[in-house]
């Protein structure tokens, strides 16, 4: 996974140089939906692979004491800057650092992985999977972005631009990867490029085993229809571009 500093910070660094997106209400909604889906009011969060820090910010701005692993230095001082921005005080803990090594003492009301779970091998994810059940409080909920098969194998080949930055997606059948390529205009020598491993909830279920995890519930996300350039913000699973996966530890009774 030697792709991984390289592809997100230049990915984060092209997308605040090139791109004016306003995430500030898709992580208050983000925020709405962790809620929605925790069993009960929830105290500590834990984020994985934070980005930006715009949810972590936006979830201790809440009030919630919350801890981001994020492996990049470039994500982790904007995630700092951000915090300064809103004056975050302690609720917030940022650490800087590869989730499969990081040791944590601490246990979470809810662990979150937006959009990114799949970076590894299946066995990297197990291992992830099983850190993620250690770190989770009595009856905590995992919540989990997983990429569909059926949507990426759908649009491999399509591309999209943003400004300069210029993106192209592919699909590895064999190995069931979703395959994204990024460049700026006139510099295709500088080409980064991230590959997720895509699951149904069938696999999603088989790669649970043992891990102590259980699927209790799949959550449809949306998905871009590129004929007519539209997004569509939830559709029919078979549809969707990704799921919400919700996870519980396995009862003992």
């Amino acid at each position: 996974m030697e792709w991984l500093n390289d592809f997100y910070s230049k990915q984060l660094q092209w997308s605040m140089k090139y791109t004016n997106f306003n995430m500030e209400d898709l992580m208050e909604e983000l925020a709405d939906k962790m809620e929605s889906f925790s069993d009960f009011p929830p105290k500590k969060i834990l984020e994985l692979g934070g980005g930006n820090g715009q949810f972590s910010v936006t979830a201790a701005k809440r009030g919630y004491d919350v801890t981001m692993i994020e492996l990049t230095s470039v994500a982790v001082e904007l995630t700092n800057k951000l915090a300064e921005k809103y004056k975050i005080g302690s609720n917030l803990r940022v650490i800087q650092g590869d989730f499969y090594e990081v040791e944590l003492q601490d246990r979470f009301d809810v662990i979150c992985y937006w959009d990114g779970f799949g970076i590894g091998s299946d066995s990297d994810q197990q291992k992830l999977l099983e850190r993620i059940d250690d770190w989770l409080a009595p009856n905590g909920t995992v919540l989990m972005d997983i990429y569909t098969p059926w949507f990426w194998h759908k649009v491999a080949g399509q591309k999209k631009q943003f400004n300069k930055i210029h993106t192209k997606y592919d699909f590895d059948a064999d190995a069931c990867r979703m395959i994204d390529t990024w460049w700026i205009k006139d510099d295709k020598e500088a080409k980064i490029t991230q590959s997720l491993r895509c699951y149904s909830p069938a696999d999603l279920r088989l790669l649970l085993k043992g891990t102590g995890l259980d699927l209790v519930h799949c959550e449809p996300g949306g998905a871009m229809d590129y004929d007519k350039w539209q997004y569509k913000e939830q559709v029919p699973l078979n549809e969707a571009m990704t799921y919400l996966a919700k996870l519980k530890e396995i009862s003992d009774n």
